[in-house]
């Protein structure tokens, strides 16, 4: 693939994925925007391989995503990670995903509770 076609879908599935997230509730897009934003800055300079399989997880990601929110945005959005696929994180990304799962369930500022607040007025 030549590079700048490279380039050109990575920044539309990057542009994909936070299109979707603003159709999430506001805590939940600002945790998911900042997230996403991390991972592609992180995979920048990443070897062929690990793009493949980068590419691919962010592409499954926006398909759920996007058929879950087409169901119904008021209902819950995500999946549970299987065993199996945990089972080939390195420390790394363990070390990302309990980060993430800190994020998601410590309590919400005054800031952010404002924000969701003015987000269900709209």
């Amino acid at each position: 693939m030549s590079s700048v076609r490279h380039v050109r879908e990575v920044q539309t599935l990057y542009r994909q994925i936070l299109r979707l997230h603003r159709r999430l509730p506001t805590h939940f897009r600002a945790i998911g925007d900042q997230y996403t934003k991390d991972e592609f800055h992180r995979h920048k300079k990443a070897g062929a391989a690990e793009v493949q399989t980068f590419m691919r997880e962010w592409k499954n990601y926006a398909k759920m995503l996007q058929e879950q929110l087409a169901k119904d945005e008021a209902a819950p959005v995500g999946e549970s990670l299987p065993p199996e696929k945990i089972e080939n994180f390195t420390d790394e990304q363990l070390g990302q995903l309990f980060e993430l799962q800190q994020e998601t369930t410590k309590p919400i500022s005054e800031e952010l509770q404002d924000l969701i607040e003015d987000d269900k007025k709209r």
